[in-house]
């Protein structure tokens, strides 16, 4: 009798370990699936049949010994394997299906493509100097983001044509109409800096204008440690981090532009917190073998544009939704520019005259923009009353008219 009810006893803490003994079997599973495969509808596939088969399995062992009935010992380890997948299918269901869709950037006037030497297929689009061309360095416009370039066209580009630059503003690999990076590990600091090189040569120049905005400053900066003798002058807006570890844990942040990232990262976009997650957890690959770019792109462009970028005036001004946003080639470039080696004893020998400006109202601290003009000897720096990150869109005319006389100069 004693042994019975033990048998029974243990029969029954076999069913309620087969619950967490099958998820752990379909979490493997899906991480060896997408690590073999790169196809996360394979993984899927591999992680469900582990889940189920683990989960039916032991629960078919454990009602040996707990009834004799011939369809309750067949239909209890059913029905166990698929409550368990229908549980695990919400989340997990949420995590690699859910979220809004990406919104393509169209092509406008003037949009070609290069194939670049380095392996990125680039967009851009071209805005030619008005009449004759009067100056010889084309002015190269770097969006933001990692991963986010501007829906809307810059104010600067048909002011620097009418001054007779040729204006080139392209989106950087992983991001736009350009192409995506099969390997997400590919997308670096240094691969960027090698796109902005291969971008120049293509229009023809020796030497270029730069004008880099929020991250766009930052690769400015890196490309201006790298190759100073290539950039005539160069404009950084809302400029990111020069060095990304002089800042970590979002320390380049304001107070109130802390408190609206978090808020809209945690409230309202919780799929990024557990990409990010899954990356260190899994590795770059697996998480975007399960979160591919059509995934998460949508994701990202819906937090760009939740995110109130200036955060340190009363109101908030209404932009438009971004389109083009790039989740990897955010999250990688992001991450590894967090190990990319110090530029700025590089930058305090270059003597490329820069026009640093930064809106008393932007999200990111004042001591981030001062950093440029403080590291680069021939910087000037202009504080623009009233306007947050996005100076194109808060302050377009004194924007504009800063950048054109800077240039024309």
């Amino acid at each position: 009798m004693r042994a019975g009810v033990r048998a029974k006893a243990a029969a029954g803490l076999l069913i309620v370990l087969s619950l967490p003994a099958g998820l752990a079997a379909g979490l493997g599973a899906l991480w060896a699936g997408a690590a073999v495969t790169g196809n996360r509808y394979v993984a899927l596939a591999a992680g469900a049949a582990a889940m189920g088969g683990v989960a039916w399995w032991m629960c078919r062992s454990a009602m040996r010994h707990v009834t004799r009935p011939p369809l309750l010992r067949g239909a209890v380890p059913v029905a166990v394997a698929a409550v368990e997948l229908a549980v695990a299918a919400i989340p997990v269901g949420g995590l690699l299906f859910g979220g809004p869709p990406s919104t393509p950037m169209a092509a406008g006037p003037g949009t070609g493509h290069w194939d670049l030497p380095t392996g990125s297929r680039i967009a851009y689009t071209r805005t030619p100097a008005q009449g004759e061309r009067r100056r010889d360095t084309p002015v190269i416009l770097v969006h933001g983001g990692p991963g986010a370039p501007d829906t809307e066209p810059s104010p600067l580009a048909p002011a620097l044509a009418a001054e007779g630059f040729d204006v080139y503003a392209y989106h950087q690999v992983g991001a736009g109409r350009s192409s995506r990076l099969p390997d997400v590990t590919g997308y670096t600091l240094a691969r960027h800096v090698a796109d902005l090189d291969a971008v120049r040569a293509a229009t023809g120049a020796e030497r270029v204008v730069l004008a880099g905005v929020s991250w766009g400053a930052q690769l400015t900066a890196a490309y201006l440690a790298a190759h100073p003798d290539r950039v005539a002058r160069a404009v950084v807006a809302s400029p990111g981090t020069m060095w990304s570890p002089a800042y970590p844990g979002n320390r380049q942040l304001t107070d109130s532009g802390l408190r609206d990232q978090d808020t809209a990262v945690r409230d309202r976009h919780p799929r990024l917190l557990l990409a990010h997650l899954l990356i260190q957890l899994a590795g770059p690959r697996v998480t975007h073998a399960l979160l591919p770019d059509e995934a998460m792109d949508g994701e990202f462009e819906s937090l760009v544009g939740d995110l109130d970028l200036s955060s340190g005036c009363p109101g908030r001004p209404l932009r438009q939704r971004p389109a083009g946003a790039g989740f990897w080639a955010n999250a990688m470039s992001a991450n590894d520019a967090r190990r990319a080696p110090d530029p700025r004893p590089a930058l305090r020998e270059v003597t490329v005259p820069v026009l640093v400006l930064r809106g008393t109202c932007d999200y990111l601290r004042p001591e981030v923009a001062r950093e440029y003009a403080d590291v680069l000897p021939n910087a000037v720096f202009h504080a623009i009353d009233g306007a947050g990150h996005d100076l194109a869109h808060d302050r377009p005319d004194t924007y504009r008219d800063l950048v054109t006389t800077f240039l024309r100069e």
